[in-house]
């Protein structure tokens, strides 16, 4: 039995599913160490994590979904920063497929991706194209 196709396994309406995060200090911190971020004084009085904290759990709920992708790069994001992410909450992200096309023979997957804390509200919306690669 042959493995499905890039386009069969990852078709336009995906669902993704859900991750979940939560925003404790030693996960924010690993994240700021990791974008070396140097404004640690605005976390801690304002009790928020930095932007974007949560956007490396993208590609990895693509690589989840899609088994037969075994690479991607980055072509192009877009995000929209809502409300900010409070220290000590957990947060909710949701994906799908939303496009896809070839251009200049490579196979272009566009995901949207949605933040929400526990009340449902909507924290963050991410837009992202990346290159399948075969």
């Amino acid at each position: 039995m042959s493995e499905k196709s890039d386009s069969e396994a990852a078709p336009i309406g995906l669902d993704l599913g859900e991750t979940e995060m939560t925003l404790d200090e030693n996960t924010v911190d690993d994240r700021l160490k990791l974008v070396q971020w140097e404004a640690r004084e605005l976390i801690d009085r304002f009790h928020i994590a930095p932007p974007g904290v949560s956007i490396h759990q993208h590609p990895s709920m693509r690589f989840a979904k899609v088994k037969s992708l075994r690479a991607a790069i980055w072509a192009k994001s877009e995000h929209e920063f809502l409300r900010p992410m409070k220290l000590g909450s957990r947060i909710f992200i949701r994906g799908k497929i939303v496009d896809r096309y070839v251009k200049r023979g490579r196979d272009y997957v566009v995901s949207e991706f949605e933040t929400v804390d526990e009340a449902g509200e909507v924290l963050m919306r991410s837009r992202e194209t990346s290159i399948h690669v075969e």
